[in-house]
């Protein structure tokens, strides 16, 4: 898994937020790029969920051995003003979903618990409600010296 860590990461983690959420949500995606300026830009049916891998960093344990964490961010957009994220399918309801499907699981890899570190209101106007999860994972890379 350590070669393609990105991929398979990202994959595993669509796949639990698509077994949750799939009602909840029209588009689940992962993404990378500037979520404020690709708000109008973007053709998004909501709500939506943008996964987005942040960044991997590695910490020497031993000679030969890493301890190798990963951070992302979980997007979710709807749109409405702050009633509508009381909703059912509302903002908040959505995040309740990524918890379940996310918080202190591991997806089926070879890695700790996903571990929430924070959830955060980004964005809360007349027409979007923005909030953003952050959580974090890490495994072992050995090398063969």
């Amino acid at each position: 898994m350590a070669n393609d860590l990105w991929t398979t990461v990202e994959e595993a983690v669509l796949a639990a937020l698509q077994a949750e959420l799939d009602a909840q949500v029209k588009t689940l995606v992962t993404y990378q790029g500037d979520w404020q300026a690709d708000l109008h830009r973007e053709y998004w049916r909501f709500p939506a969920v943008l996964v987005e891998l942040r960044q991997s960093r590695g910490a020497q344990v031993t000679l030969s051995s890493y301890d190798l964490s990963l951070e992302f961010t979980i997007f979710v957009i709807v749109r409405g003003n702050t009633a509508k994220r009381r909703e059912a399918s509302g903002i908040y309801g959505i995040l309740a979903g990524v918890r379940q499907a996310l918080w202190h699981q591991d997806l089926g890899l070879d890695l700790q618990p996903l571990n929430l570190i924070k959830e955060e209101p980004l964005l809360n106007d007349q027409e979007f409600s923005v909030f953003a999860a952050h959580y974090e994972t890490a495994m072992v890379q050995d090398f063969v010296i």
